[in-house]
């Protein structure tokens, strides 16, 4: 059954991810008419990804409250399971990226594939791209393959971790919600002033 759940944990993870790319894939032709300039796409790159974090730091904290949660050691696994495509995919695509004479990014179907992959983070690979094309070197374009792979396994990590603590009694953090709750839900109280 851990071994299951393990699974099960990791491919909801990689739901999130994939959901999240088509919808940005969705509003791409947006994103470039609204952020033409290198600054502005660094600018906007930086606010998607904390939002990113934020979306994946969230989940790892909700799953840990479940009351059927995983141990940590398990979590982790189905963490490392959800990672393996960016991890593979970020290889790939670093082994094959290259610049032509005028320092600009060679299109290449791994480095296309990666970037849709991970297409909320848009921003911080043409912010690279430019880096790189100054630099005449793909050096920086590589960097941030990697820092992207990392945010998917580090938010969830972290948010899992915190979810752990705080049914422990050992963090509190606030909850935000965008909606008020409805009377019905409001839930009972017992004696020792638990949540039932």
């Amino acid at each position: 059954m851990n071994t299951k759940k393990v699974i099960l944990y990791g491919l909801h993870i990689l739901k999130n991810h994939f959901l999240t790319t088509i919808i940005f894939i969705a509003f791409m032709y947006l994103y470039f008419s609204l952020f033409r300039g290198t600054i502005s796409q660094l600018i906007s790159g930086i606010v998607i990804s904390i939002l990113y974090l934020y979306g994946n730091f969230s989940s790892g904290r909700y799953h840990a409250k479940k009351r059927d949660a995983l141990p940590l050691s398990a979590a982790t696994l189905s963490i490392i399971i959800s990672t393996i495509p960016s991890i593979v995919f970020a290889y790939l695509a670093s082994k094959n990226v290259s610049l032509n004479d005028k320092g600009l990014l060679k299109t290449h179907w791994l480095n296309v594939v990666y970037r849709l992959w991970n297409s909320p983070f848009i921003g911080i690979f043409s912010y690279a791209d430019e880096v790189a094309k100054n630099m005449h070197s793909i050096f920086p374009i590589v960097i941030s393959y990697w820092i992207v792979a990392a945010f998917l396994p580090v938010a969830s990590f972290l948010g899992y971790v915190i979810g752990i603590l705080e049914t422990k009694g050992i963090v509190k953090l606030p909850e935000y919600s965008l909606f008020p709750k409805k009377k019905g839900q409001n839930k009972k109280q017992g004696k020792t002033g638990k949540s039932y």
